[in-house]
């Protein structure tokens, strides 16, 4: 009772704050009235599906174009993907199915003793008490009932572009890859648990081989820095300068292009060589692998999309 008191008073303070806000937008933005008018047209706009405003890849522009181009745009990338036969309403079942049976191989990982008891209530939304599983019933319940598939969108790469051919350009004709947002979807935290336990065994799987594990672009510039820092002060021991050339290769679409028969083998190789986990243990991880990777729905509009089986 006391808890629900505190929630209903912040409640109440946020709610009183918002004639404030609202003041402070009107008189003390940084925008000035005619640019202010502006962004009201643009928003009016974007709302009723005249115009989309996207952002670009690396150079910080923005890219504002008609609806029918954007839509264009999409239809032509969403190509990639495999249309699903269902309706956004209709594939609620599918989605829920998908987040119950994931729950059910977690809760399965913990009665075997091979998940602890702090990891089972973030994944799944449940707890354990005298060997019975219940679902937590308090407001966080609500995370653990999520149905939304990702979203897809291009990211205009403008930079791929020199200025004077910007300026000229169709937009149909800006390079574009398709990126798919699965932030909180009904495998999200599915998702999230098996990139912490996979993580340390990955990077173990990958010790021996001669390129090591590099999990991004950010890990392999961690690690150039490093070996800047090392050769630095041996050289300077040996007084002699430093002089540094580093080149910089961009692998197009390498994780994407991946085969998943590939994902499995290297998967099964990794938990088997590198891991505690029992062979049930092992079976049940794969198969929240194989739920998720064949599990990914993506929405545009009011139509769902899979990726393909042979990707």
């Amino acid at each position: 009772m006391k808890k629900q008191n505190i929630v209903e008073m912040v409640y109440a303070k946020f709610r009183n704050k918002k004639p404030l806000v609202l003041q402070a937008y009107r008189t003390k933005n940084n925008l000035s009235k005619k640019q202010r008018k502006s962004f009201s047209k643009l928003a009016k706009l974007t709302e009723e599906r005249k115009i989309m405003i996207c952002r670009a890849d690396k150079d910080g522009k923005i890219v504002i174009l008609n609806y029918d181009d954007y839509d264009a745009i999409m239809t032509r990338e969403l190509q990639q993907l495999e249309k699903l036969d269902v309706s956004v309403d209709g594939s609620n079942t599918n989605l829920e199915k998908v987040r119950y049976v994931c729950n059910e191989l977690v809760v399965k990982l913990h009665a075997i003793g091979e998940l602890k008891d702090e990891l089972l209530l973030p994944i799944t939304g449940m707890k354990c008490k005298n060997n019975a599983y219940r679902k937590v019933n308090d407001a966080s319940a609500k995370y653990f009932r999520c149905n939304t598939p990702a979203y897809a969108y291009p990211l205009f790469r403008t930079h791929k572009l020199t200025p004077e051919n910007l300026l000229n350009v169709d937009n149909k004709e800006i390079p574009v890859p398709l990126l798919q947002s699965a932030k909180n979807t009904s495998t999200s935290r599915i998702i999230a648990f098996l990139e912490f336990i996979l993580k340390p065994i990955s990077a173990e799987f990958c010790k021996n081989c001669p390129n090591k594990f590099r999990q991004d672009s950010r890990q392999y510039i961690g690690d150039l820095l490093m070996w800047k820092e090392r050769l630095t002060k041996i050289l300077e021991t040996a007084k002699q300068k430093p002089v540094f050339y580093i080149v910089a290769a961009d692998v197009k679409a390498l994780y994407p292009s991946l085969y998943r028969d590939t994902v499995t083998k290297a998967l099964e190789c990794a938990l088997e060589k590198h891991s505690d986990y029992s062979a049930e243990a092992r079976k049940i991880l794969f198969e929240l692998k194989k739920i998720c990777l064949n599990n990914v729905f993506t929405q545009y509009g009011d139509q769902l999309y899979i990726q393909k089986t042979e990707s």
